[in-house]
This record gives structure tokens, sequence and C-alpha cells, in this order.
């Protein structure tokens, strides 16, 4: 039943911007495959004037002779007039009157099938076939599709004046009969050919012109939007299209996106191989926090993805927020949480944060490592002889000194007061050992210019660990913290004597 209404509908006049702009399109077409039959045509013209002479020649009618000949002659004529006609509508095709050229196609396609009709109907004189009527029936079905109503116009009128002329040539009752029979159901079955054709082709237009309003649609969403956005072909990740921010983020001019070498090269880290990974598995990634580097200036990003089909190739929609000041900001909170305010090393949380990592590590791989526990001698003595602030450039002093002589693996943090505990990772006690050696001689050195007027000195104690020994973190601490414990009552009884 929908079909039937919509074949309805298309034989009825249909008014409309879009439906205007249809008809346009159908008239050029069928404009152009007329001027292609024309070409045709005169080229067949040769073709023409031998099979006529050969027919007169072989005894033809001469009423029939002269009927074809005139036939031809007005073909020909007509194809001449139409090339130059189309010549000229080409020639002024921005002021084209479109009218003109759809009664033009009328006229043609009604004349095209009278033609068909006059030559079977000719052909009673002669040979009795009604092949001509059929075959150009079926071209302008196929060819010269116009609006329905006026196409059941002009097979409807041209198939009346077939069959009277047929009727009054044709003598024979039973092949008549068979002749009006068969050419009636051919030009009812090229009529609703020229109807599907129709159709189709209306369906197909609707259809692009849809696809190019989305498109125009989404170019405009895509340019207003006020976070960059880009495309990129998924294949080798080069930009395809870029909106004004994102050429400003990534340093770009609009007009030299095409010489941009791909964007996923930009992607720092893993995160470029891991994001193809998963747009494999996923049509699309929402949120992804993404580290770009566009030619030295790194920036975080907030990222979504979607695979989508641009112009006939899989692409990556690209849409990212900008987040690096952002970023940054959490990144000196986090640095701050986790450093001592006063010595720039770690404080407690995060030193004991990396000891815990450590352990868990020795349990999937060999690892050894010493705890040192230190702690800083007379501290109490400066603060109450010389003020907190000297204290505080005493630890200072103590920390910097540390720091120098450790290796960037090394884990050194600060537990509170004037505790501190280093960790020289992936060494023996033994190594451990030399590496405060040259700590102490440091702290020696530095006595000796009397730059401070009291001595640096810190008491330690050393707790070698390997995988495999069956002891927790606060047990190890523990060890360390008595022998330095008896290195710091040492100190006090030299001091005394």
């Amino acid at each position: 039943m929908e079909w039937i209404k919509e074949g309805l509908r298309l034989l009825v006049s249909r008014s409309g911007k879009k439906q205007k702009e249809f008809e346009k399109y159908n008239s050029m077409l069928v404009l152009n495959r007329i001027r292609l039959i024309s070409l045709a045509n005169i080229f067949l013209s040769i073709f023409w004037v031998y099979m006529d002479w050969t027919i007169i020649n072989n005894g033809a009618d001469r009423i029939y002779g002269i009927t074809l000949i005139t036939m031809h002659a007005f073909s020909e004529v007509a194809s001449v007039v139409f090339l130059i006609f189309y010549k000229r509508v080409l020639g002024k095709r921005k002021n084209t009157n479109y009218r003109i050229i759809y009664i033009s196609s009328k006229i043609y396609v009604f004349l095209y099938i009278l033609f068909g009709a006059a030559s079977s109907i000719n052909s009673q004189r002669y040979t009795g076939n009604i092949y001509s009527y059929l075959i150009l029936a079926l071209i302008a079905a196929i060819a010269f599709t116009l609006k329905p109503s006026f196409m059941l116009f002009a097979f409807g009128a041209n198939h009346i004046i077939f069959l009277a002329g047929i009727g009054i040539l044709c003598n024979d009752t039973s092949l008549l009969l068979s002749k009006v029979v068969n050419s009636t159901v051919l030009a009812g079955a090229a009529f609703l050919l020229g109807f599907i054709f129709y159709r189709h082709r209306m369906t197909e237009f609707f259809y692009k012109n849809k696809l190019m309003e989305n498109e125009e649609n989404f170019k405009k969403l895509f340019y207003v939007n006020p976070y960059p956005v880009f495309i990129t072909r998924r294949e080798d990740g080069t930009i395809i299209e870029a909106n004004k921010r994102a050429c400003s983020l990534m340093g770009i001019k609009a007009e030299s996106q095409d010489s941009f070498n791909g964007i996923d090269c930009y992607i720092m880290g893993d995160s470029r191989w891991t994001l193809q990974e998963r747009l494999k598995e996923k049509n699309s990634i929402f949120n992804q926090i993404v580290e770009y580097n566009f030619n030295g200036r790194r920036k975080w990003v907030t990222a979504n993805y979607e695979i989508i089909d641009y112009h006939g190739e899989k692409c990556i929609l690209t849409g990212i927020m900008d987040i690096t000041e952002i970023r940054k900001a959490e990144e000196e909170l986090s640095h701050y949480a986790s450093i001592d305010s006063l010595t720039g090393i770690m404080n407690r949380r995060m030193g004991f944060k990396k000891l815990e990592e450590l352990l868990e590590e020795s349990k999937k791989e060999f690892l050894e490592f010493v705890i040192c526990f230190l702690d800083i001698n007379n501290l109490k003595l400066v603060n109450d002889t010389y003020g907190h602030s000297e204290g505080d450039r005493y630890i200072q002093a103590l920390c910097g000194m540390i720091k120098s002589r450790l290796e960037e693996e090394d884990i050194f943090f600060r537990i509170g007061g004037d505790e501190f505990i280093i960790v020289f990772k992936k060494k023996n006690k033994k190594q451990a050992e030399n590496i405060w050696e040259e700590i102490i001689k440091q702290f020696n050195e530095r006595n000796l210019q009397e730059e401070f007027p009291y001595n640096i000195t810190a008491s330690h104690g050393f707790y070698y660990f390997c995988t495999g020994m069956d002891i927790d973190l606060d047990q190890m601490i523990e060890k360390a913290d008595k022998q330095m414990y008896e290195e710091k009552q040492w100190f006090k009884k030299m001091e005394i004597s």
C-alpha cells in the first residue's frame, strides 16, 4: 500500500523547494542524455542513408521509402537543432531558464516516442514489425525519465496514435490483436520501468542532498567549536580537517595542515599505542587524558575519540581540551604533598610509600638494599643556643651534603624533626658503608672551614635486606634505629670526655 501511495504522489504535481531542485537536476540530466543520443544519431547518419538506399533498392513500397527517408532526415535535423540549442543553454549556465529546458525535454521525449510509433506504423507497409516503437519506448523510459504524470501522458497519447495507425494498415485481425496486446503490455511495462527509475533517481537525489546538508551542518559545528577539534586518517594519522583552535594549539597554519605529520606521532610515551589498540576494540574513547608534544611544547589534554566515515575513509574525530595548566597545578600540589618543605627531600608519607613499593618489587625479582637510619647530632643544642632559624640552616646544610653523594635511584626522606632515612638501593652493606664514609668526610671538610659555629655531625645505623629474608619494614627500621642509637650514645660519651 505504501508503494502505491508513493506512486500516486509522484503522479500528481508536487511543489516545494526541494522538489523544484530535483526537477532542475533531472531536467539537466535528461538534457545531457538527449545530447548523447543526438550525437550518436548524427554519427549514424551514413548508416541510415545506406540502410534507406538498400531497402528502396530491394523493392520497398514507394510511400514507405519516402516516409522512411523523411523521418531519418527529420531526426538528423532535429539532432543538429538540439545540439545548437544545448550549446546556447550551456553558454548561459549562470542565467539558465530551467523552464525552457524542462519544456524542451518534454517535447523531445514526446517526439522521440512518437518517432518510434510512426516508424512502426510505417513498417506495416513493408515488414509488419513493431520493433522500432517498442525499442524507442524502452529507451525513453530508461534514459529520458521525466515526471510520471507527463510520462503517462506521453506513453498514453503515442500509444493511441500507434494503435490507430496499425489498426488502419494491418488487415489481419488475429495479427492485429497480437500486436495490440504485445505493444500495450510493453508500453505499460516501459511506463512502469520509467516510474521506477524516476522514483529511484528522486530518492537518491534527496538522500545525497540530505548527506550534503548533514555534512554542512557537521562542518559548521566543527569549525565554530570553541575547543580544538580535528579529523585524522585512521591508517596513518594524517590530519584531514582541523578547526582554528586545533591549529593554534598545534602551532600550525590552517592552509598548511596537509604537510603536518600524523597526529599520533605527537602523543607521548605508550599512550599512542594504547590508544590505537583501544580504538581497534571500540569505536570511541571518551575522557582520555593524553600528553602531546607539539614541536617541543608539551600539552596535557582531555581527549575524546570517535571512529567516523569521512569522504569514504575510516577516520578519527578527535576533540581535545587543553588541561596543561590544571595538570601543572596538580603536579605542584602532588609535589608539595610529598616533599618536606624545609629540606626539599621526600616527606615521611612519600618515603614510606617508596619503601613499601621496593619491598613489593623484591617479591618479584632479586633485590638488595641497605636502610640507613640517620639522626642529626646536637640539633636541640643548636636550636637553644642560636635559635630555630639556625637549626633549620643546620638541617638544610646536612641534607644538601648527603644528597650530593646519593645516586638518583636512592631514597632519602625525613621522618620528622632530626630523624631521616636513606635507602641505598641495589647495594650491599659494604657499598653503603663506603658511601657513608664519603658523607662523613664531607661533613669534616665543611667543619674545618668553620662556616658554622658548631660541627655538622650525625649518627647512623644500617640494616641490610635482600630478597628472601623474612622480615617486615617496621622490624628493619627498628634494627637500624637501634644501631643508630648505640652510635649516638657513643658520640655523647666522646663529647663529655
